[in-house]
């Protein structure tokens, strides 16, 4: 008979889940160029890093809100002043469950992993926790593939 306790899947570590090539820009750069890089990557996001740090973060919303919806030239604007700061992280050694109480806190749909000294590391979205959870219960539940953004088998069509 074992005494090893059998670890709880939130307690696993973020490590496990996270996406390790993250997109970075640097803080002088355009909003347009941002976006440029956002389309031609097919991300999100971008962390925004001064060397090796991350010190924000722009998303495909802000853009969105703070320069289309207001008709501001995209290519005056440099990601500085629009980055969401100060950037919510978490540590590379942090659990599951310490990353996704501190995305549902701040109510934030992505959180950057950093190493003990600010450098990144990687990111968490919550599609990486959909996708996770959707794993966990053997792809059992449509609603949370769906979530997941996970194609069902036989599925087709401009949406699959």
């Amino acid at each position: 008979m074992s005494t090893q306790k059998q670890e709880q899947p939130l307690e696993r570590p973020v490590l496990e889940i996270m996406t390790s090539e993250v997109s970075v820009v640097e803080m002088w750069t355009t909003v347009r160029q941002a976006a440029s890089l956002m389309a031609k990557s097919g991300c999100g996001c971008l962390v925004v890093v001064r060397g090796n740090l991350a010190v924000g973060i722009v998303t495909e919303r802000d853009i969105v809100h703070k320069i289309t919806a207001e008709g501001v030239d995209s290519e005056k604007v440099m990601i500085q002043h629009i980055m969401s700061t100060p950037l919510i992280t978490v540590a590379s050694n942090a659990s599951i469950r310490e990353a996704a109480e501190k995305m549902s806190t701040y109510e934030i749909r992505k959180i950057v992993v950093v190493d003990k000294v600010g450098k990144l590391v990687g990111l968490v979205t919550a599609g990486d926790l959909a996708h996770w959870l959707a794993e966990l219960n053997q792809f059992s539940d449509p609603a949370l593939n769906a979530i997941a953004r996970l194609k069902m088998k036989g599925a087709d069509g401009p949406y699959a």
